[in-house]
């Protein structure tokens, strides 16, 4: 399957790489964290094992807060 990757910046909200085939190189500390079939799981709001915030399936960093940070 392709675009199963959902990845996200650990500092800031960027959804650019949301539904992508692969991590893009300039992407620092990119970590695996879920499946992409538990990524799209519906999370109550109440679940406290869980956050209705986790929806990627990679944390990493963005070019963009690698230059802010760097």
């Amino acid at each position: 399957m392709a675009q199963e990757i959902r990845l996200r910046c650990s500092n800031c909200d960027t959804s650019e790489c949301d539904g992508v085939d692969e991590i893009p190189a300039d992407w620092a500390d990119v970590q695996f964290v879920q499946s992409y079939v538990a990524s799209l799981e519906e999370i109550a709001a109440d679940d406290p094992t869980r956050s209705p915030l986790d929806w990627y399936t990679h944390l990493g960093v963005c070019p963009a807060c690698q230059q802010l940070n760097g």
